[in-house]
């Protein structure tokens, strides 16, 4: 795990310093461009620099001010630093080419907070802008990170440009100006879009890879350094590359404030978490301990001072550089310096990983001492080190970090190793103690494992039931459903014809019935319930009440059938034991089929007749129809699930009533016969049987 965690922290090092590489490309090139342009005055010596202490001048009172209040610039770089006024900046740029010339000028810097540019031909004002990053990223000449204004020169002319540059926290980042080929400019662009997605590439890589570990070593210190990393890339994508406020937030300029202070104090609550949970400061260092976040909860209060008191959002006044600045400086360099000396402490307490660390904040602070120092004129030269000691000093402070955290895994993983060993030994030792349990829960786990299985068969045996139960309803419930909807079609049919305005409300109807039809169709099925009954609830019934039920509810379906009730009233009882619900289900299942399978005008008998002389002999109950009736074949199958036969092609049905009405017949031990002769009808016949003679005594 450790070497897998360098490896992966090598190649961010390596895909960061190509990305760096490739952005510092585009500066470095730029003394290249013009001299490789024939006809075109070089920017150095053609720069002039104005400072404006009051604030007041608009352009006309620059433009007037005489030629010896403007400095020339010294290079190529206008660094400022920490100042409270206001500058001036205007270049000219002549071409002496007998061919127009595409040119880009670039501040080539991320973050100024108010910029307005003039574009002069002679005394005419050919274009303006006013733009930075404090205000909507629209109105940039070019939609690009740094600040970049397009030229179109004319044979034999020369174009006069004037920058005014104002900072409303009077800090200035270098300003390195530069003069581009128009083409040359956008292939550079492409370059520096490399370099920086490799760059950010790189650093998600490895922040994904980081929360992985946390989330499967649950050790908490990848986890801080996952937070921490993600919150200075995103402290990146604002303060150093500008790619941020160009695609995530170009419409929220005020964001841009909140990055220069806000995520460099927020980045110190994860970095501080890593180092206490790092060097164990809790239980090695306890006074350092409580420093370290003493000062960390110092340089948030600052923060929130400054938002309450809106001083970092406001104007600066006073001396050169801000207190608040100051503040928030020192107490960043406070506590880096505090973390880098809690290393070294631990460190020679014999600590080895923390020599990472070590290093890591070391690279850091001297990244930072060399960022603000660059700020102010004449102490560090403009170069790929020194514009770059913020990103490549974090990037060896990420890289040792990552080599610290998998040193301290791997330290971690031998002590588990350690532990694993004496628990080893220590089952060595039980071992005869172990078999023993180990018998005695196989017993129990086979008492546990019959009880399971006992409990399984009762859930089973439930379940069965319930689908069974299901399945009854879902037939039950086609018969009403079909009722409902015939009515409806005939109402719908009847309102059309008298154009009745009632029409939709039938035509609602039936599509409620179809759905709830498909309903039936789609989830109450035979291949997910069947229906047995564990146990009858015979009740004393009259059969000829039996049947006037059943011929009442298939009467709805139709009112040209011909549906009558005939009783042999010798012999016939009046109370006859069964379950009602059962019977009454399979009556009207049989009835509703003999409606459904035969034409209008077909007659529908139900008759009950005793089967016997006496009581114990059973009872018979028939429906039978005069319709077009079935061939020899087709009753062997008539009662398989499934099953229909050529009548029933295009009506509705699944081919499972026969099937569900003969064995709830068989569930009360009767059976359930069919006599069908084509075009002669069909004829059902149910046999219940009586009571015994022994119950019929009692």
């Amino acid at each position: 795990m450790p070497a897998v965690q360098a490896f992966t922290a090598c190649h961010l090092l390596l895909l960061l310093a190509i990305g760096n590489a490739l952005a510092w490309e585009v500066g470095a090139a730029a003394s290249r461009e013009l001299a490789a342009l024939p006809g075109l005055s070089r920017v150095t010596g053609l720069a002039e620099v104005l400072e404006d202490t009051q604030r007041q001048w608009d352009l006309a009172g620059a433009i007037a001010l005489p030629a010896t209040r403007w400095l020339p610039l010294d290079g190529d770089c206008l660094r400022l630093g920490y100042s409270p006024s206001a500058w001036w900046l205007r270049l000219r740029v002549r071409n002496e080419d007998d061919v127009s010339r595409a040119l880009v000028l670039e501040l080539a810097t991320p973050r100024l907070d108010l910029l307005d540019i003039f574009l002069l031909q002679g005394n005419e004002i050919l274009a303006s802008y006013r733009t930075g990053d404090q205000r909507l990223f629209a109105t940039r000449p070019l939609l690009h990170p740094h600040f970049a204004l397009p030229l179109n020169l004319a044979p034999k002319t020369e174009a006069r440009i004037y920058l005014r540059l104002d900072s409303q926290s009077r800090i200035f980042p270098p300003l390195p100006v530069r003069f581009w080929d128009g083409e040359r400019f956008e292939a550079i662009r492409h370059q520096a879009a490399l370099g920086w997605g490799l760059y950010y590439g790189a650093g998600l890589a490895l922040l994904a890879y980081n929360l992985l570990l946390f989330l499967s070593t649950r050790d908490r210190g990848f986890g801080f350094y996952a937070i921490y990393l993600g919150t200075f890339l995103l402290l990146h994508l604002g303060f150093v590359s500008g790619l941020g406020f160009q695609s995530l937030w170009p419409g929220r300029p005020e964001w841009n404030r909140h990055f220069d202070i806000l995520l460099p104090a927020l980045l110190h609550l994860p970095a501080t978490a890593l180092v206490t949970h790092f060097l164990e400061t809790r239980s090695r260092l306890p006074c350092w301990h409580r420093w370290l976040w003493r000062l960390t909860a110092a340089l948030q209060g600052a923060i929130l001072t400054m938002y309450g008191t809106g001083l970092w959002l406001g104007e600066a006044t006073g001396s050169a550089i801000p207190w608040f600045v100051q503040i928030f400086i020192i107490l960043n360099i406070l506590l880096v310096l505090l973390y880098l000396l809690a290393g070294v402490r631990v460190w020679r307490q014999g600590l080895a990983a923390a020599g990472y660390l070590v290093l890591a904040w070391s690279c850091l602070i001297l990244g930072i001492l060399v960022h603000h120092l660059i700020r102010l004129p004449g102490l560090l030269p403009a170069n790929f080190l020194t514009e770059n000691s913020l990103t490549i000093g974090s990037t060896l402070e990420f890289l040792l970090l990552a080599m610290a955290l998998g040193e301290r895994f791997n330290r971690l993983k031998e002590a588990n190793l350690v532990v694993e060993r004496r628990a080893h030994a220590l089952r060595l030792a039980y071992a005869a103690d172990l078999e023993q349990q180990v018998e005695e829960r196989t017993q129990a786990l086979r008492a546990a494992i019959s009880q399971s299985q006992n409990a399984l068969e009762a859930e089973r045996l439930a379940r069965e039931e319930q689908r069974e139960f299901l399945a009854t309803i879902s037939h039950e419930w086609r018969t009403p459903v079909a009722v409902i909807d015939n009515i409806a079609q005939n109402l719908e049919m009847e309102a059309e014809e008298r154009a009745d305005p009632n029409r939709q409300r039938y035509v609602r109807i039936l599509q409620a019935t179809q759905r709830l039809t498909r309903l039936l169709d789609d989830h109450l099925t035979e291949e997910r319930f069947s229906l047995l009954r564990l146990e009858l609830r015979r009740t004393p019934c009259n059969p000829s009440e039996l049947l006037e039920e059943a011929a009442a509810a298939t009467r709805l379906l139709s009112e040209r059938h011909i549906i009558r009730v005939e009783v042999y009233l010798t012999g016939l009882p009046t109370r006859f034991a069964c379950d009602r619900e059962l019977i009454g289900l399979v009556l009207r299942s049989l009835a509703d089929n003999a409606i459904k399978y035969t034409p209008e005008g077909s007659i529908i008998r139900l008759y009950a007749a005793p089967a016997g002389q006496r009581a114990s002999d059973g009872l018979w109950l028939e429906v039978a129809d005069n319709g077009p009736g079935l061939k020899p074949e087709e009753v062997e199958s008539l009662f398989d699930p499934y099953f229909r036969g050529t009548t029933a092609q295009g009506q509705p049905g699944k081919g499972l009533g026969l099937t569900l009405a003969r064995r709830l017949i068989q569930t009360q031990g009767g059976t359930l016969t069919a006599v069908c002769v084509p075009e002669q009808g069909c004829r059902f016949r149910i046999w219940l049987p009586g009571p015994r003679p022994a119950l019929q005594s009692r």
